[in-house]
């Protein structure tokens, strides 16, 4: 299980705890290190000895910190399932097992995930399945804020993984290699997901595992900046994942979908995320530097 932390020092007793304390999994865990300036390292050094550290030295951000991990599983010929894990989740008792019997059982699925809720409300539903439109492009949650009773428990496939939890076959890395680090916030998951079914995997949604999901604000909720990031990356993974052809639709779709978010945040008082929106989509287009 690989939990990168980046000043989480506030969310890691909680998510180390309760990986700690299953009876029936204990998962090798590697935390790896980005650069923190609080006493992330050191807390988790006291309190939880048996937890591997990779320390970075800077911020290397989701996609990198993984692959720090990732490469050392590689290294040492690491055979078995792995979990990307969110430093602020919360794991209940039996949603690591459902996983692994769940790939297990289903030997097409390289890939799965478990249901993720609010931590603050458990009973409403964060993700529940990632979607892809084929032709719209529009990347979503399935369930987001619905109630969890009401929905299906079964097993599906489904077109994304979210990285907030999201275990993949070790062999999938000798086949479609590391994530890609050129996602500097959002897309990372969505693209490695795009790639592994490219390759012929399948990725399984488990909706009886859990992990409960305090939804970070360490970018700002409804900032410019994740704003401005997201829309990049949204783009970047258009541009590599959607095939010339079906461009001209595109245009048509992320003007509708750029602009609803756009008057969303107008209609909220928030002209500068706002214009945010649209920044992100034509400084990735023109390749600007990231600031």
């Amino acid at each position: 299980m690989v939990v990168v932390n980046w000043n989480g020092r506030a969310d890691l007793p909680d998510c180390l705890r309760s990986l700690r304390e299953g009876r029936f999994c204990r998962p090798r865990v590697i935390m790896v290190d980005n650069g923190s300036r609080d006493d992330s390292v050191a807390w988790t050094r006291e309190h939880h000895p048996e937890v591997e550290i990779i320390e970075t030295g800077r911020n290397l951000r989701w996609a990198g910190g993984n692959n720090a991990a990732l490469r050392r599983l590689q290294q040492e010929g690491f055979q078995g399932y792995i979990l990307l894990l969110n430093n602020d989740t919360v794991v209940p008792e039996g949603s690591l097992r459902r996983l692994v019997d769940a790939l297990e059982d289903t030997p097409e699925a390289w890939a799965v995930t478990p249901r993720i809720c609010y931590a603050a409300n458990p009973a409403l539903i964060w993700y529940d399945g990632g979607l892809v439109g084929r032709y719209s492009g529009w990347v979503r949650h399935a369930g987001l804020r619905k109630m969890a009773g009401k929905l299906d428990y079964n097993r599906r496939f489904i077109d994304y993984a979210t990285g907030c939890a999201f275990m993949i076959r070790s062999e999938v890395l000798d086949r479609i290699g590391l994530l890609d680090e050129g996602y500097h916030f959002y897309g990372e998951d969505a693209d490695y997901s795009l790639r592994l079914r490219a390759a012929g995997g399948r990725i399984l949604h488990v909706p009886r595992s859990l992990v409960l999901h305090k939804v970070s604000a360490s970018v700002g909720g409804d900032s410019p900046r994740k704003a401005w990031l997201r829309s990049r990356s949204h783009v970047r993974l258009l541009g590599r994942h959607w095939p010339r052809s079906r461009w001209p639709l595109l245009l048509f779709t992320q003007v509708a979908f750029l602009g609803g978010h756009s008057i969303w945040h107008l209609w909220n008082g928030r002209p500068e995320t706002a214009r945010s929106v649209w920044m992100g989509a034509l400084d990735e287009l023109r390749g600007a530097e990231y600031s």
